[in-house]
This record gives C-alpha cells, structure tokens and sequence, in this order.
C-alpha cells in the first residue's frame, strides 16, 4: 500500500510550521497498524487476490523517515528547497497463480539515492536505486505528490508517477524458465524494460488523538512494449487498501499526536 501522497501532504504541513519548530526540541513520530489489501496475483495478471499487511510509518525531524511501504530515507543534504539523500527500499513480489515454468520471485532490497524538490503545492521527487537480491537490476521513479488537511480531521493526498526497471526486472518478473520458454516459443526478456505510468489517492482520517483510519486506490499501467507471455495478460495493476493505524509522537507543542 503506498501512502507517498499522504506522506507529502504532511510534509507541506510540516514545511509550514518550520520557522516556529526551529527553537523547539526534535520531534518524532511512529505509527503502526494493519490493512487489508487487494492487489493483481501477480504482475501482468488479470486476477486479483485479498491480503493483510502490516503498517509502519517513523519520522525523526525533518531528516529521517522509515516505511515498510515508501522505504527508508535520510535527507542528508539541504540546499534551499532541495534535499538529496541515500534510500533503501523493499520490495515486496507477488507470486500468486503463476502458470507453470514461471519463475518464483524472491523480495529485493534495494539500495539507492533520491533527490526531493519541495513546491508550494506539492513534492517532486526523482529516484535511483539497485536491488542487491532478487533480480539484482536497477530501478527508478518520477513523482510529483501533494495534499493537504481538508479539515482537522482528514487529509487528503494525490500522487502521478512514473516508474522504470531495467531487463533484469522484466526478466524476472515476466520471463519463463529456459525450457518453459522453449516450449512457448518466447523470447529470454533480455533486452526490454519495465515502464509503467500511475496515478493515487490517499486518504486518512483521525477517529482519536492516536488512531487513524488510512485509504489508499491507486491505479498503474504498463507502458513499456512486453512481448505476449502466459505471465502477461493484463497491462492495468489496481490496488486498494484499508487500514487502521496508532500513532505515537513527541515534539512540538500543540503540534496533533
């Protein structure tokens, strides 16, 4: 479940209260829960499937924020409003009604830099990064989010993306083992790349001064050209998810929990 929107919009906010957080201790944030989510069974699949997953979104200052969801992020150079920095993410693959012969994708870790431009109406942000497992190729985003409390309730959050793998990527997620190829009469997946075209909407609303309620719709299609496949029968990938989060935090005063 991606909450990048979310995230953006509570960035604006923050960017807002800046000059009085100055003099102030450093604050911080950690909120965990859990969502149910449907998703494609598998990249290119026209299936869906109905999962639970964990939440966990931790900030410290302006500097350092950690999500199972959005990866791990240290803003170590500020110029203006400019912020570049290392990331690590995870991602998780989907495995679920695979034909036979495909392969079984392993969850990659990846390793990279992002750069963060902050606008008065949103964050444009460019990333780069490496998986050092799974199917060990490179992989990046554009994105533009933005967002904002609506009321002192709920805040809403949008998101357009654009996202790229390299050959390994598709390789791995679309390609056949050598002899399932053979029989299907498909090419090895060398030489083409993964890109994909997106929009989210995100949503959170505050039942508590520590519980949220989080939504999250997105819907991402393949653009890049993809050779037929029996792994490939769909170019859309939709996804939902609903979650309840507890959030604790300390800072700011008067600043929400």
């Amino acid at each position: 479940m991606s909450r990048r929107a979310t995230l953006a919009a509570l960035a604006l906010s923050a960017l807002g209260a800046a000059p009085s957080a100055q003099a102030a201790p450093q604050d911080w944030t950690v909120e965990v829960g859990a969502a149910a989510r449907t998703r494609p069974a598998h990249l290119g699949s026209n299936q869906y499937v109905v999962e639970a997953l964990p939440i966990l979104e931790a900030t410290f200052g302006d500097a350092i924020s950690v999500s199972l969801d959005d990866g791990a992020k240290w803003r170590a150079l500020t110029k203006g409003p400019l912020r570049f920095g290392p990331i690590v993410e995870y991602r998780q693959s989907f495995n679920d009604h695979q034909p036979p012969g495909a392969f079984r994708m392993s969850d990659a870790v990846e390793l990279g830099g992002f750069g963060e431009l902050m606008t008065p109406i949103g964050l444009g942000e460019v990333r780069l990064r490496r998986a050092v497992n799974g199917y060990q190729g490179w992989s990046g985003d554009l994105s533009f989010s933005t967002g904002a409390p609506v009321t002192p309730k709920l805040t809403l959050g949008g998101q357009a993306r654009i996202s790229w793998a390299d050959s390994n990527f598709t390789q791995e997620y679309f390609g056949l083992r050598p002899h399932a190829a053979h029989s299907f009469g498909l090419p090895r997946f060398l030489d083409e790349d993964f890109v994909s075209a997106g929009a989210e909407f995100d949503a959170a609303r505050e039942l508590t001064s520590h519980t949220r309620l989080v939504l999250a719709l997105s819907a991402d299609r393949i653009i890049g050209e993809l050779p037929a496949s029996p792994l490939f029968t769909s170019r859309n990938i939709f996804t939902a998810s609903l979650g309840l989060t507890y959030r604790w935090s300390a800072g700011l005063r008067g600043r929400r929990p």
